[in-house]
């Protein structure tokens, strides 16, 4: 209804104005020259000229009234506030490859820490093996051990046993002994790089299959002569 409303609001005011001109136009061919004189208009061209274009401006006004009452009533619906993307939508053009900046390439913290790590490690092995001499110990050996317990106001005491196993992990490498104390049998584990041992002396070597010789716990006899 405010749609038919304000169209027919819109065709009184152009007829309107149309009946307006058309007073005009008509009217300037019966002045007189004082007339035309007093309103501006000097010579006969000059209303010749405004008699064309208030020609023209009524003909205009004609066509957009024969043009807005042969179109049929709509209701016609006004779009809210809300910006629409439906139709507008921009088309990304896909980028060339020599546009595209090189990927750059991360190492993970903890695969360089332990590289490092590895790197320190084998240092400090060199080191110690540098200040005293530490004979290649595998199982099978008997060995002679000089320790300084700290416990005891650092003395030295003598470990003699054979070695039944032995773990290689770098700086932090251990061999275990086993021994008879007392007719007991006993097993202690020792750092391969520990500053407590002063001296390693192998005294003999047998030959093993196993790299663990646990089956020795049973076999206590065998242990008697060292």
């Amino acid at each position: 209804m405010q749609s038919i409303r304000g169209s027919t609001r819109l065709l009184q005011r152009q007829r309107f104005a149309i009946s307006n001109a058309l007073r005009f136009t008509s009217s300037p061919a019966s002045w007189s020259d004082n007339e035309s004189r007093r309103l501006g208009f000097d010579s006969l061209p000059s209303t010749r000229a405004f008699g064309s274009a208030a020609t023209y401006l009524i003909s205009s006004l004609t066509k957009a009234v024969s043009s807005s009452s042969a179109l049929p009533k709509q209701n016609v619906t006004y779009s809210s506030r809300c910006f629409s993307t439906i139709g507008d939508s921009v088309q990304c053009t896909p980028e060339s490859a020599s546009d595209v900046p090189p990927r750059i390439k991360f190492k993970r913290l903890d695969k360089t820490a332990k590289h490092i790590m590895q790197i320190v490690d084998k240092e400090a092995v060199e080191e110690v093996r540098t200040r005293r001499e530490i004979p290649d110990i595998r199982p099978g050996y008997i060995v002679q051990l000089k320790v300084e317990v700290p416990e005891n106001k650092r003395r030295v005491s003598t470990v003699k046993g054979i070695v039944i196993a032995r773990r290689n992990a770098g700086l932090n490498s251990t061999f275990r002994i086993r021994r008879l104390v007392a007719g007991v049998g006993v097993e202690s584990m020792f750092p391969l790089y520990s500053p407590n041992l002063r001296e390693i002396k192998v005294l003999d070597k047998k030959k093993v299959r196993r790299a663990k010789l646990y089956y020795l716990r049973d076999k206590m006899n065998a242990l008697k002569k060292y």
